[in-house]
C-alpha cells in the first residue's frame, strides 16, 4: 500500500487486530509516514514492547490522539 501510495494521504492509522501487521512492518509503516499521522491506534497487540513505542512516538510529530492497550 505505501509503494503504491494509498497512504500518502493518512491521518490517522487503527492497526487494531491485524495479525499479519508484525513489529517491523509497523515501525517500518510509522518511519516512512509518521510526520503526517495525527492518530494512533495499536489494541490487541500484546507482543509490542514498551521500548517499541518509546522509539515510535518522536518519530510522530503531529500526534495528537494515541490509543495503546
Amino acid at each position: 500500500m505505501v509503494s503504491k501510495g494509498k497512504l500518502d494521504r493518512v491521518r490517522a492509522l487503527d492497526v487494531s487486530h491485524t495479525a499479519n501487521l508484525n513489529e517491523a512492518s509497523l515501525l517500518k509503516l510509522i518511519r516512512q509516514r509518521g510526520r503526517l499521522i495525527e492518530g494512533l491506534a495499536v489494541v490487541g497487540k500484546p507482543r509490542l514492547a514498551e521500548q517499541f513505542f518509546v522509539n515510535v512516538i518522536p518519530l510522530m510529530k503531529r500526534i495528537k490522539y494515541a490509543l495503546f492497550h
